[in-house]
């Protein structure tokens, strides 16, 4: 990640992200993601997120959804991921991080049919 990029400079190159000519598989689980969400590793070195939430999902049936909200809120450099089946449910899963350095406060993004991918996508 360039670390002189802005909250707002990372959101709007995301935002460029409509579509995808491809899907990349994620190890152990049988979710796979776009490359806008490719687009999100690379700037936000976040590949712990994409798999940890593909891992938990792909492990836990009562997660296995056709529809998933994911939102990662960052405060203090302390994480929280939570799920759900939609924005105004309660999640239905959280998990705390002790420590993250993922560049941005809050952001969210879709798991539908086991493709994780940018609302931009959607």
């Amino acid at each position: 990640m360039d670390t002189k990029q802005t909250q707002e400079q990372i959101l709007s190159e995301l935002n460029k992200n409509t579509c995808s000519e491809q899907y990349h598989k994620i190890p152990f689980s049988n979710i796979v993601y776009t490359d806008g969400i490719n687009d999100l590793i690379n700037k936000c070195s976040c590949w712990w997120l994409i798999s940890d939430t593909a891992i938990i999902i792909s492990a836990t049936p009562k997660l296995q959804k056709d529809f998933l909200l994911l939102t990662i809120e960052v405060k203090d450099k302390k994480g929280i991921v939570t799920l759900k089946e939609d924005s105004n449910e309660k999640p239905i899963y959280e998990k705390q991080y002790d420590y993250t350095d993922f560049p941005l406060s809050k952001f969210e993004f879709y798991i539908t049919d086991n493709v994780i991918l940018l609302k931009s996508e959607y």
